[in-house]
């Protein structure tokens, strides 16, 4: 093949007109009863088995060459009058139809077979131009894109080998012949008649050969007249003359035996019998022609039938052992999807347990509960292709210290990576002095660094407040509000961030950006605790520590708490205070086991009312 002038508008044109020429063949075809057998069979018309040929082979051409071009992908779909491998105009081409067009294929040329059949009953060529035609078309497709000329040379002599046993009665080294002159022309033709040419001309070579033999045959009659010649001289005559007598007597002899008819020796007239024997030879000749299409029309069908029934069983084996894989994968995901889901249930459900586990906080562990089962129908809703609200996961957490905020916000990590909206479910805990440096330009790196090892977590700032100081010029603690408010944008998908601190003091942190305000939209309140509730908070951590504490005890801890007053209150931090009572509670009780000479396992274990002094 060689470099063409062709247009791509000109390459569609050709492609199209060859096209309708294959179209005209097979109408041919059925028309004249050859398609009949093979319908029944393939259950299709001659022309969607044709669209279904041309696709699968432009196919594969295409493959062999390599990528495939908008302009080839584009002629592949619109050659044809349908689009039978469903060839997408846009977009990547689904791996299914590679693979129908290499079994189409591989499959037996039908279309060409009949041509063979049709060409033997009525002495004609469509062999010849349905092959050329379809040779044009994919001359057409190769010539949209130039540079693969040995790929494609090599492609449709492959192709030809492919086909050349189901051509037939043809002669395959003219065909070869044939080929090799089309793909190497340069032009995009019908060159059929390049076979009748061939022929002709070899028929011009007989006939020359047969009238120089003619031609030596004339001097031989030339020389014996010349002799005949010499004879009739006068010095001659007498021979001649007695010569003559004897040819007319063999003469008459000949006339005479030519006017005997010839009689058999049952009394038939001889001539009259062979008549009549070729006549019979030739009808039986004529029936055996006939018998003999029959039979290969016959053959040729039941071929093509059980080439057609192996393709289906093959197919339908192919499909069953698809389906069955399917299916195995398909239940396998199901079977792991549903442990990874009952996995994920009983880690959400121990982190519910464990908040729920906290003394007080019913507010709290209330919100934490709505947020969860909000995050999961989302995720449902997700699933399922239904649409979803955009939803910030960053909160504020507003209450004294001491009210287990900090607590409940490394659950929130946890619960947040079980629901799959953090990677990791780390708390990083930082303040102030974590991220606002004492010199200009520090102050964005330290948030960086802070915000990086929170990544895939929860960064907790605590007494996020403290950021602002408007009473204090040129302070850091802006810069690090405004590279909070990007970071916050940038790591949006795998980081929550939770500030916290005085509830008033928390509103005026939040008023200071307004990045702030649309990007914490969740508020929660920890409530200061109850005496009764720090009671039951320090009985917790006695059990923790192996120790129980006597009602006497319980009840002198509850007066010492009623007798505080409202500054001692301020300061007492809640659960951070009685923690540190509970400590001082620990110390009075090994002041005062250590004086005896052998406390028993009781004594060591139990907080008595001595133990609570001021």
């Amino acid at each position: 093949m060689t470099d063409t002038l062709y247009s791509d508008e000109k390459l569609f044109e050709l492609g199209k007109t060859n096209y309708d020429k294959l179209v005209l063949y097979c109408t041919q075809l059925e028309e004249k009863g050859f398609w009949t057998q093979a319908e029944k069979v393939m259950k299709q018309s001659s022309t969607e088995v044709l669209d279904l040929y041309v696709q699968s082979v432009l196919m594969n051409l295409a493959v062999h060459c390599g990528e495939i071009l908008d302009s080839q992908r584009e002629f592949m779909r619109v050659v044809t009058a349908s689009n039978p491998l469903c060839i997408p105009k846009e977009g990547k081409i689904k791996r299914s139809v590679y693979n129908d067009s290499r079994r189409l294929y591989e499959l037996p040329p039908v279309l060409i077979q009949l041509c063979g059949l049709y060409d033997k009953e009525h002495k004609v060529d469509m062999t010849e131009y349905f092959l050329d035609a379809f040779l044009n078309i994919l001359l057409c497709m190769a010539y949209l894109n130039h540079g693969k000329d040995v790929k494609v040379n090599g492609f449709i002599q492959k192709y030809y080998e492919k086909i050349r046993d189901f051509i037939i009665d043809r002669d395959a080294g003219e065909h070869a012949e044939f080929i090799k002159e089309k793909i190497s022309s340069g032009s995009i033709k019908c060159d059929a008649g390049w076979f009748k040419e061939k022929r002709e001309k070899a028929a011009a070579k007989a006939a020359i050969k047969e009238d120089a033999g003619s031609r030596t045959g004339s001097d031989k009659s030339q020389k014996v007249k010349k002799q005949n010649n010499i004879q009739n001289r006068p010095g001659k005559k007498k021979k001649a003359v007695k010569n003559n007598k004897k040819q007319d007597i063999k003469d008459a002899s000949a006339i005479l035996e030519k006017s005997i008819t010839p009689i058999e020796e049952n009394g038939k007239n001889k001539n009259t019998g062979s008549a009549i024997a070729d006549t019979r030879q030739q009808a039986l000749s004529e029936e055996q022609k006939q018998e003999e299409r029959r039979r290969l029309r016959e053959a040729f069908f039941k071929r093509v039938e059980d080439d057609i029934r192996i393709e289906k069983e093959r197919q339908e084996q192919e499909e069953r052992q698809a389906k069955e894989q399917f299916l195995a994968v398909k239940n396998r995901l199901k079977e792991r999807e549903k442990a990874e889901r009952e996995e994920q249930e009983k880690i959400i459900r121990t982190l519910m347990e464990e908040l729920n586990s906290l003394v007080g906080l019913k507010d709290v562990k209330g919100e934490i509960q709505s947020l969860a089962n909000l995050i999961k129908i989302r995720k449902l809703r997700e699933k399922m292709k239904m649409p979803v609200m955009d939803m910030s996961y960053h909160m504020v957490f507003t209450g004294s210290p001491g009210t287990g905020k900090t607590t409940v916000a490394r659950l929130v990590g946890k619960i947040y990576k079980a629901l799959g909206i953090l990677s990791d479910g780390k708390m990083i805990e930082t303040d102030r002095s974590g991220l606002v440096a004492g010199y200009v330009g520090q102050t964005a790196i330290k948030v960086h660094e802070t915000v990086e090892q929170a990544i895939g977590g929860v960064l907790f700032i605590d007494e996020a407040y403290s950021l602002i100081n408007p009473d204090v010029p040129n302070d850091f603690g802006s810069e690090a509000v405004d590279a909070l408010v990007k970071l916050m944008e940038d790591h949006r998908d795998n980081l929550v961030i939770i500030v916290a601190g005085y509830t008033e003091e928390m509103k005026t942190f939040l008023k200071s950006n307004t990045g702030l305000i649309s990007r914490f939209n969740k508020f929660i309140n920890f409530p200061d605790y109850s005496k009764e509730e720090l009671i039951e908070i320090m009985e917790t951590m006695a059990e923790d520590a192996g120790l129980t504490i006597e009602e006497g005890a319980k009840e002198r801890i509850l007066k010492q708490l009623d007798n505080m007053k409202e500054e001692e209150w301020e300061d007492f931090g809640n659960a951070r205070g009685i923690r540190n009572m509970f400590e001082k509670i620990v110390i009075n009780q090994a002041n005062r086991l250590v004086l005896l000479d052998a406390p028993a396992k009781e004594q060591l274990m139990t907080i008595v009312a001595e133990d609570v002094v001021n």
